[in-house]
């Protein structure tokens, strides 16, 4: 039997062991949720076979253009650095937008419930299709852009996957609550930033990088619990249709509705019709700011918040100390990469007085030496750079 003095001894150290058992029982559950990760599954997807090496069977355009004479309705697409069709497809229509919005908006509701974990998931199993078919994605943006295999291995593969493990180990501390300081005169209360899903969000994107431009804003957007509608350029639609695939697939075999994510193509008229619709809550867009200026006059009929990424006048300054040895191939890697269709692309060079002469001499040297082509048909050693999207830009240049 204990004694009375024991008893005391025991009671006093009674809250010591609830607190050690408590503290061992929330660690515990802490390790097992962090271990508990949900795996990314498995899934194939078969490419486009106009994307492999060596493809011709397409008719070759004489004046490429993704217009059709006669036919608003229908996008011409090619590859821009072949002028070789890859067929016409067809410009999504008023009504299948507004439809689109709709049915993202319906899978939106169970989205919102999701878990961090689950998005992970969703996030996990598209980042282990993009390392296990980089090849096949590089080789389609290619040839939808006509830019080489290292453009597209280094500005689609690399950025987007870089992108989803971002977001995969980061995303969830970013949208944790923010606890502020209300400050003296609110002392007497508690602040603090909650991040919630807008809903549904657009993003309207470039064609200089189809694949990261367009994956990218879904990224985001499914992490935060938004579902979203992605409408990419019509300089780069035929690939669109294997984006989408790729994205509703990861979806789909996580369990979640493919319709989340809507893609659409099209002109100046459906861009304009996303961009002022009442059933978009955000709207992302990249392009440049004349374009950029017409999104904010859209979206602003419906006070929508827009977030702008615009391309500007880049400029490398380059002293008459520099490492020349160094200097130079950076410089071209910034002037020919994506046939310098970037947005922080070099369009500018600065060269002090006394470095200038042997400077311009050893680029002009470079520049003559590089080799235009088109990587699919002529193969990935004899080409150093791709071709241009837009041939408006050939008269200026």
């Amino acid at each position: 039997m204990c004694s009375l003095s024991d008893l005391v001894q025991c009671e006093a150290l009674l809250p010591l062991a609830v607190a050690f058992v408590t503290g061992s029982a929330v660690m515990y559950f802490m390790l097992l949720r962090k271990t508990a990760a949900l795996p990314a599954i498995l899934f194939e997807l078969k490419p486009p076979a106009e994307s492999l090496p060596g493809w011709k069977a397409g008719d070759m355009l004489d004046q490429p253009s993704i217009l059709v004479e006669g036919r608003p309705d229908l996008i011409q697409c090619f590859d821009p650095a072949t002028g070789r069709s890859l067929g016409q497809i067809p410009a999504t229509t008023v009504g299948q937008l507004n439809d689109k919005l709709k049915r993202a908006r319906n899978a939106q509701k169970a989205w919102a419930q999701t878990t961090f974990e689950q998005r992970r998931q969703v996030l996990r199993t598209l980042n282990e299709f993009v390392l296990r078919h980089q090849r096949e994605i590089c080789q389609v943006a290619c040839r939808d852009s006509g830019k080489t295999l290292i453009d597209a291995t280094l500005g689609e593969v690399l950025t987007t996957n870089a992108k989803l493990q971002w977001t995969i180990k980061n995303g969830e501390g970013a949208l944790k609550d923010d606890q502020r300081d209300p400050g003296f005169m609110m002392m007497y209360k508690r602040a603090k930033v909650v991040y919630q899903p807008r809903g549904v969000v657009a993003a309207l994107v470039s064609w200089n990088y189809p694949f990261h431009n367009t994956v990218g804003p879904v990224i985001s957007a499914l992490f935060s619990g938004n579902a979203i509608v992605v409408k990419a350029s019509e300089h780069v639609a035929w690939s669109m249709a294997y984006w989408e695939q790729m994205v509703k697939r990861a979806l789909n075999v996580c369990g979640h509705d493919p319709e989340l994510v809507q893609f659409v193509t099209g002109f100046a008229d459906i861009g304009n019709a996303l961009t002022s619709s009442p059933l978009v809550d955000h709207i992302t867009f990249i392009g440049s700011p004349e374009v950029g200026k017409l999104v904010m006059k859209s979206a602003s009929a419906n006070l929508t918040p827009v977030t702008l990424e615009l391309g500007g006048k880049d400029c490398a300054v380059v002293f008459s100390d520099a490492d020349m040895a160094q200097c130079i191939p950076v410089l071209m890697r910034g002037v020919i990469q994506n046939a310098s269709q970037n947005c922080i692309g070099i369009e500018r060079i600065l060269v002090q007085e006394g470095a200038y002469d042997k400077f311009v001499a050893e680029m002009e040297r470079r520049i003559k030496s590089v080799r235009l082509g088109a990587v699919l048909d002529d193969g990935d050693a004899g080409v150093d750079c791709g071709a241009m999207v837009l041939s408006n830009c050939f008269g200026r240049l």
